[in-house]
């Protein structure tokens, strides 16, 4: 992982834009409830590259956590880091190529909507980087809009350990100690984070429930 420039890529979106990212203290809506007539993963991401981006980014999220390329306990780090390298050597062309086929299997990775928004404003594309750009809002504000966080009820509610760091980094928090546990049947990620500004010590709730499930039936398979 190539934490140091994963970090460099965040600030970026505020160097650049000057945007703020909606948190979850500040916007407590509540998530969506499932809706079987909602438009899967497929159609939301076919609509999404239209350049369509009045969508449901949570929906978009939850219903990739049904499809079969969903991994929230892996996925090609090898292709992520290679774009991270590529960035870093300002090889724009080439990062967004590695992004892609990140993207290809996972539309809702943060970090590589982030990666290709700095790629294509970088390299002069202002079009497909204000696309990226409200790619990568939608997802952490629907994120963000799952819950406030601060306690296990209404915690917010991730499909992977990665989403959490994408928050606390969008949101200038260093995290610290995570702890899983467990309250009237559904998982939780602990975490506790100090906010970089401040300096106060803050403590997030994230339901887990999905990639943990996801988890179990993968092992029951073997």
């Amino acid at each position: 992982m190539k934490n140091s420039l994963r970090m460099f890529c965040i600030a970026a979106v505020f160097i650049m834009t000057g945007a703020a990212v909606v948190t979850a203290a500040q916007d407590n809506i509540a998530a969506p409830a499932a809706d079987s007539n909602k438009p899967d993963y497929y159609s939301l991401v076919k609509k999404l590259k239209s350049n369509d981006t009045n969508i449901d980014f949570a929906a978009l999220r939850l219903s990739y956590a049904k499809t079969k390329d969903y991994m929230p306990y892996g996925g090609d780090e090898s292709a992520k880091d290679a774009a991270f390298d590529a960035l870093n050597k300002k090889n724009y062309a080439e990062a967004l190529k590695q992004a892609e086929i990140v993207l290809a299997k996972n539309y809702v990775d943060m970090e590589m909507h982030l990666l290709s928004f700095i790629a294509c404003r970088e390299s002069g594309n202002a079009g497909k980087a204000a696309f990226h750009r409200s790619v990568f809002k939608g997802l952490l504000n629907s994120l963000a809009a799952s819950g406030d966080g601060t306690a296990p009820e209404s915690a917010m509610v991730v499909i992977s350990v990665p989403e959490e760091y994408s928050f606390f980094r969008a949101n200038g928090f260093k995290p610290g100690k995570q702890s899983k546990i467990t309250v009237n049947g559904h998982d939780y990620d602990k975490m506790e984070v100090v906010n970089k500004n401040t300096g106060e010590n803050k403590i997030f709730y994230f339901n887990i429930d999905i990639p943990i499930q996801w988890l179990e039936k993968s092992l029951q398979k073997k």
